[in-house]
């Protein structure tokens, strides 16, 4: 069997989904509000909270290299 992967807990793939998934969230919910209140501070912010928490994706992890090459 191979030994389990000892990772620090924010760079969990699990983890960073959820925090991911949340700030998506967030960030959807404050776009919504500027569009609809007419508050484009908001609409911004929120853009930029959704892009945020696409680069907190999973997917941006990369494994790590040893440092003997």
């Amino acid at each position: 069997m191979t030994e389990p992967v000892d990772r620090p807990f924010f760079s969990r793939p699990k983890v960073r989904l959820v925090l991911a998934r949340v700030s998506v969230s967030i960030g959807i919910a404050l776009a919504i509000i500027g569009v609809l209140t007419a508050r484009y501070g908001w609409l911004f912010a929120g853009l930029i909270v959704i892009g945020l928490g696409a680069a907190l994706g999973p997917a941006r992890i990369r494994p790590r290299r040893s440092r003997r090459e």
